[in-house]
């Protein structure tokens, strides 16, 4: 299997495939250092700024947010995945799971905001210590975050 590929399975409708080096082309994504220094107000204050148009600028600025949307931490939140996988009724936990069998629990409704950071900060996939990196929202593990995670299990 690719190395970076997630899985997100266990109690759902639907088990799910993740490619996390395609996050870098969605638009959901966010700049980490940004949204732990304060750039935010909540999710939805994210959500709502990466869902407005592009604005028409001179090509040179263009190439230039291009070139700069590729550098950086960058992270996105794990809710819509879930969403899509679709819990059962049952459903109560999100486990994430590490390349070493160790397992980081939480409620489901706490699991769906966590933010999966799938860049290091010069834009690259995270090949050493990934696929992805688990951050809490509210910043509590930002200098410790869960690393080396390989699969999703919802419980």
């Amino acid at each position: 299997m690719d190395p970076f590929i997630i899985n997100l399975s266990g109690e759902v409708k639907h088990s799910i495939t993740i490619d996390p080096t395609a996050w870098i082309f969605d638009h959901r994504k966010f700049n980490l250092d940004e949204y732990f220094l304060g750039f935010h107000d909540n999710k939805k204050d994210v959500s709502q700024e990466n869902n407005a148009g592009p604005r028409r600028f001179q090509t040179n600025q263009i190439r230039t947010k291009k070139e700069a949307s590729i550098e950086g931490s960058y992270g996105i939140i794990l809710e819509p995945f879930i969403e899509n996988a679709e819990p059962l009724p049952s459903a109560d936990r999100l486990i994430a799971i590490t390349s070493d069998d160790k397992e980081v629990s939480a409620p489901l409704a706490d699991g769906k905001a966590w933010i999966a950071c799938f860049s290091s900060s010069e834009g690259k996939a995270l090949k050493e210590d990934g696929p992805i990196h688990i951050y809490f929202p509210d910043g509590s593990n930002r200098h410790s975050p869960i690393t080396n995670v390989v699969k999703l299990r919802v419980d």
